[in-house]
């Protein structure tokens, strides 16, 4: 079934660039984003089904507002090295955590492929139908901090990481860490623990027990919420290799 063409600009064609579903190469629909025939046997009536590659131009424009358009090309499944027993369990446990986990942690020293493994996990995600919030811990924590005394604005900024679709927090905890820090934190897990349907990423270079000796509160939440998702990384960087 081939779409009509026109020469003249098709509404739909101005819809996809205006809502950043343009980026797509579609044969089918010839970039129109729906289909259009006449009925067979009135001839003049004519119908219309959207195209198939709308939920791909979607899956796009989802990639591009989370923050990760650029990791998501380099980092996949696909080209996550499998060198070892270890990090064959840690893919197979990432592509598990796609279909049925909450919460997924991965603990390691920098450059042992924990940014890799969680952004293919969300690259996967993207292209399901869930949103995603890339949140860079030192930046985007900081910010958070900077708002606290700012009411309306500090609960909306909170409230959009609640209720995020799938939220991937990257160097979770990195740095000194204040009481302001673990204030931020708590209130960002207990939102997402809240979340029924919410997925967590969050890859940290701190292990699990370190985080709940800084607060045995958050610690415990994160354990609860990630049960049969907590990994550690190998003691490797692969960027020196």
């Amino acid at each position: 079934m081939k779409a009509e063409t026109s020469t003249t600009t098709n509404p739909q064609s101005e819809f996809l660039k205006q809502h950043g579903l343009a980026n797509f190469d579609c044969p089918i629909c010839e970039n129109k984003g729906y289909i259009w025939w006449r009925d067979p046997e009135t001839y003049w009536d004519i119908h219309s089904k959207e195209c198939e590659c709308m939920e791909q131009r979607r899956a796009i424009r989802r990639m591009s507002g989370s923050g990760l358009a650029d990791a998501v090309s380099r980092y996949s499944f696909n080209n996550y090295q499998t060198n070892d027993a270890e990090t064959k369990s840690i893919k197979q446990k990432a592509k598990q955590f796609v279909s049925h986990g909450k919460c997924f942690l991965i603990c390691g020293q920098s450059g042992s492929g924990k940014t890799h493994i969680c952004t293919a996990i969300c690259n996967e995600l993207i292209k399901t139908g869930y949103g995603c919030k890339y949140f860079i811990w030192r930046k985007d924590a900081a910010e958070l901090k900077s708002m606290v005394n700012s009411g309306e604005d500090f609960q909306k900024a909170l409230n959009k990481l609640y209720n995020v679709p799938v939220l991937y927090i990257d160097d979770f905890l990195k740095g000194t860490i204040s009481d302001a820090d673990i204030n931020i934190a708590g209130l960002i897990i207990d939102g997402r623990y809240r979340n029924p349907n919410g997925k967590t990423v969050i890859s940290t270079e701190l292990p699990i027990n370190i985080i709940v000796e800084k607060d045995e509160a958050l610690g415990g939440r994160i354990i609860e919420m990630s049960k049969g998702y907590i990994l550690q990384a190998p003691s490797i960087n692969w960027r020196t290799k």
